[in-house]
């Protein structure tokens, strides 16, 4: 993999995360877009010799539903596609698993990778072979996707800068020394800009990564290097550490600032994380804080308040259904046409891991067997500054977009990003 270019962002407003993408690819957003096109269509190309048809792979009766006549019949489709999920998730929750089997093979009829959202989204609710070969191929240009993934939707950049907008106001004066724990590094794109405010204090860092029951993240110390190399370019003292959750607590000695950060389920991770593991660290967050000076920056793109109060699957299945099909409608929205391959291939890297019916199952026995996450602990909500909240609706282009900025929680403490009512992230900050 090459290494990125790292340029220096400025944390003054929005535009850093045009800077964050510079750093994690050299070249522009246009150009990655064409080229994951180009590369989307080698894959027809693989299939077959003799078309360059984007549906290639999919079997005929996976096309039918791709070509509509009229609006008229693209909504009678989409309402007949929805009942027939609507019922597989009823005859999941009555336990009647040979008639979810008979739902959801006529669901797959249905289905389509170049359909409408709904369509796409059927697709990956049941993992057929085509949804799982079209992610072994876009695997191939990872790199390529995610940088353009992250640049053109809003959900992990409104996610960060929002986090980081908390994180910065909130650095005492008389601190040394900053500690961030963070729940999942990543390719560590959230903190470029906070490193950058941080130097500018003459002020040190030091990011914990909490090391992973299992290691997702395999590309660690290569995050790590650059993580570091960028910090010596803008002249800031910089260590990053990997712990387990445990050891947090003996190393902290009651005088450092410290920031519990936790960024789960964002479209641009493209993977779950286990929602227990989630509410021991906030625990052990807590405890920290109770002798620290410090705060937690939460964002979810789960949206797990959807998640209470579904005393069946229907619901649970249904509130998912909505969420879903949310995305995939923000993302084809403003797309340029001509690049449905490379919006296929990032639905498939960055949403499809998020489509299980048999996941959202699992979820929902584990809720009904377990309360559900109760964000706070007994903290207080930090609100979210008025500057933040205008700069966030700046980045997502309200009123001129369908997406739309909210502000809710305790003391006003999350901010929520919507698209046409329905939530996708919501980010809230806790003292």
């Amino acid at each position: 993999m090459d290494q990125p270019s790292w340029s220096i962002p400025s944390y003054d407003c929005p535009s850093i995360f045009d800077d964050v993408c510079r750093w994690l690819c050299e070249n522009d957003v246009d150009q990655q877009m064409e080229e994951i096109s180009i590369d989307s269509y080698i894959w027809d190309q693989s299939v077959s010799n003799n078309s360059s048809d984007v549906c290639a792979y999919v079997p005929y009766e996976l096309q039918s539903s791709v070509v509509h006549e009229d609006d008229a019949i693209e909504t009678e489709s989409c309402l007949g596609l929805e009942n027939l999920l609507m019922a597989q998730a009823e005859a999941m929750g009555l336990g009647q698993i040979k008639l979810a089997e008979v739902i959801q093979n006529c669901v797959s009829q249905k289905a389509s990778p170049v359909g409408l959202a709904l369509e796409r989204l059927a697709l990956n609710l049941f993992k057929s072979q085509e949804e799982e070969y079209l992610k072994q191929e876009a695997m191939k240009i990872f790199k390529k996707a995610f940088t353009t993934f992250y640049t053109v939707f809003p959900y992990g950049r409104l996610a960060h800068f929002t986090a980081n907008s908390v994180i910065t106001e909130e650095v005492p004066p008389y601190v040394e020394t900053i500690h961030i724990v963070d729940f999942d590094l990543c390719e560590g794109s959230q903190w470029p800009p906070v490193m950058e405010a941080i130097a500018k204090m003459h002020k040190s860092l030091i990011i914990i990564r909490i090391k992973p029951n299992q290691d997702h993240d395999s590309q660690f110390e290569q995050t790590k290097r650059q993580l570091c190399s960028f910090a010596r370019s803008i002249g800031l003292t910089f260590k990053v550490q990997e712990m387990d959750i445990s050891q947090i607590g003996t190393k902290m000695e009651g005088k450092e600032f410290v920031v519990f950060n936790c960024m789960v389920d964002l479209p641009h991770m493209g993977r779950t994380r286990n929602r227990n593991e989630v509410t021991d660290f906030l625990k052990q967050a807590r405890a920290i804080l109770t002798k620290n000076k410090g705060i937690i920056t939460f964002g979810d793109g789960e949206e797990c308040e959807r998640m209470k109060n579904s005393s069946d699957f229907s619901s649970f299945f249904n509130k998912n259904l909505t969420h879903y099909k949310a995305l995939y409608e923000s993302m084809e929205w403003g797309f340029p046409s001509n690049l449905t391959e490379a919006r296929m291939t990032m639905e498939t890297l960055f949403v499809a891991p998020f489509i299980s019916s048999k996941s959202w199952f699992q979820k929902w026995e584990e809720q009904r067997e377990h309360m559900a996450l109760q964000m706070g602990f007994g903290l207080k909500g930090r609100p979210m500054s008025r500057e933040s909240f205008n700069e966030a609706r700046e980045l997502v282009r309200e009123g001129e977009s369908p997406y739309e900025i909210r502000i809710e929680g305790q003391n006003g403490n999350e901010m929520v990003l919507e698209w046409k009512g329905t939530p996708l992230v919501r980010v809230s900050a806790w003292m």
